[in-house]
């Protein structure tokens, strides 16, 4: 399976993003990964972090960062990860044995949330094709309400998701630490 992981490092951090990568090519088949930081990122620190893979500066948003990760995405498929994480061993079987189709979204179980819009988005595996042919994550913010942003977002995004055919498979074991 062709998949390339964006670790988005909305906090700027190049150490978050050298743990993460590095867990990538210590724990995957070399699989190779891009970055994706916030806007308020300074020249300097964006040439530090393209030491370490490509880097590019998406919005003020996480669901903005997702969008251009998606979009910069050169496989197949994209797994989304937080810089700071750790990719586990063998992440690999776990999406060979449960991706079947285009139209699967994969998701980590953690602290038994097994819904796609109140779980974590550290370890989503979405298809590139499938994701134009929805369409983004809405780049909104409800300063005002209780409502939390990016919980909203990809509730959205899940709706035209499921209309479009989609699949959310909750994964155990799929963790990222």
């Amino acid at each position: 399976m062709d998949v390339q992981f964006i670790i988005l490092c909305p906090e700027k951090s190049i150490t978050n993003l050298k743990n993460t990568f590095s867990s990538i090519q210590n724990n995957t088949c070399q699989r190779s990964s891009i970055c994706i930081v916030g806007s308020d990122i300074s020249a300097k620190e964006l040439a530090e972090m393209k030491k370490v893979c490509p880097t590019f500066k998406g919005g003020d948003t996480i669901t903005s960062l997702i969008n251009l990760g998606m979009k910069k995405l050169e496989s197949e498929w994209g797994l989304i990860v937080f810089a700071g994480s750790r990719v586990q061993r063998f992440v690999e079987r776990k999406i060979d044995q449960f991706c079947k189709n285009n139209y699967d979204v994969l998701f980590p179980v953690v602290n038994k949330k097994w819904g796609f819009v109140e779980g974590t988005f550290d370890g989503v595996l979405i298809n590139k094709s499938f994701f134009e042919e929805v369409g983004t994550f809405p780049e909104i913010c409800l300063n005002e309400s209780s409502i939390n942003d990016f919980e909203f977002a990809k509730m959205l995004w899940a709706l035209d998701a499921t209309q479009k055919g989609a699949k959310f498979k909750a994964i155990v074991g799929m963790r990222m630490t």
